[in-house]
């Protein structure tokens, strides 16, 4: 009897170890998971706004593409308004080189 005395109190001293062992995993798996969370809220967050900073960075180079563009044909009209025969031949001319380089493909 003192055997099974002995037998059942390293079950019952297996048991305990086994339910801390396992309070202390699901407390381990917990702070891993809050941490993992919180990680990831930063990681959303730098992304946001470096997303944030680049979106506006490309809206600015639209803008000044625009703003080069637009000045670009109010040079050329003007060019066309202060002397439109020769923009006519220059744009005849063009049209007639383009053509003939096409034409020699075939």
């Amino acid at each position: 009897m003192a055997t099974n005395t002995k037998s059942n109190e390293t079950q019952s001293d297996l048991r305990e170890e086994f339910e801390t062992l396992r309070t202390q995993v699901t407390e381990l798996m917990q702070a891993l998971k809050d941490k993992g969370e919180d990680k990831a809220e930063r990681l959303g967050k730098k992304l946001e706004s470096e997303f944030g900073h680049y979106q506006d960075k490309a809206e600015r180079k639209l803008h000044d593409a625009y703003d080069a563009g637009e000045a670009g044909v109010d040079e050329l009209s003007e060019r066309v308004r202060k002397s439109p025969v020769t923009s006519l031949l220059v744009a005849f001319s063009a049209g007639y080189i383009i053509s003939k380089i096409l034409d020699n493909d075939k």
